[in-house]
């Protein structure tokens, strides 16, 4: 049984947030759950400018999301 690494598997990540984050080099599940909230943050706003409504709390809650995917 494989795990899924399709970003749009996240609550929360649509299509434009699964771009973005695959520009700043996360394009998987395994990916995200080894971010830390704040630094992926800062990248996504460094490459991209103030996304609006991305905070912190909404970048955790997709990494924490990721690892409950890995540790069912």
């Amino acid at each position: 049984m494989g795990v899924a690494n399709d970003l749009a598997d996240i609550n929360g990540i649509g299509p434009k947030y699964a771009e973005i984050l695959k520009e700043v080099g996360v394009d998987s599940i395994k990916e995200l759950q080894h971010r830390k909230a704040d630094n992926l943050l800062e990248t996504i706003e460094t490459k991209h400018g103030k996304v609006v409504a991305l905070s912190a709390e909404k970048v955790q809650d997709w990494i924490d999301q990721a690892k409950a995917v890995y540790n069912k």
